[in-house]
């Protein structure tokens, strides 16, 4: 019995653990512990989200949507879900919840006319939606079972 597809799998579903949790937790935990940077105001502060819902409010909305993404990774991770022992749940959740904080970080980049930003904004949305179905397609789950 071949079990490297199995054993390939596991290991992209721990790579894609990993990666998620590298790029939340350092976003996230970075804005955690320095707060809002000193270049937000300037950039932010002459549109509409420097009145509503405010400078502050913005850029806490977007950390705790970075923090949140960080724990469902690491609740993945510790759920070792990426050994697929019973069906994947949190990791699915964090990628889809990836691509809402996607769309934030996208829509201030489209907001202050940083389109090179914007586009690797949607190259990050792009890549986690093809990741996303990569984790949740059935069909290339323990095709070893069935040779």
């Amino acid at each position: 019995m071949n079990h490297l597809p199995r054993i390939a799998r596991a290991g992209a579903l721990l790579a894609t653990n990993l990666l998620f949790i590298s790029v939340w937790g350092f976003a996230g935990i970075s804005k955690l512990m320095n707060g809002m940077p000193s270049w937000f105001p300037g950039k932010f502060g002459k549109t509409f989200l420097g009145s509503f819902p405010g400078l502050t409010a913005t850029f806490w909305l977007l950390a705790v949507s970075e923090l949140l993404a960080l724990t469902l990774a690491v609740v993945a991770l510790v759920r070792v879900e990426f050994l697929e022992r019973k069906p994947t749940a949190v990791l699915p959740a964090m990628l889809a919840w990836s691509l809402f904080v996607f769309v934030q970080l996208g829509f201030g980049q489209w907001l202050t006319n940083e389109f090179n930003g914007a586009f690797q904004q949607f190259a990050y949305f792009s890549g986690t939606l093809l990741t996303l179905h990569f984790v949740m397609n059935p069909s290339s789950r323990h095709t070893s079972a069935t040779s």
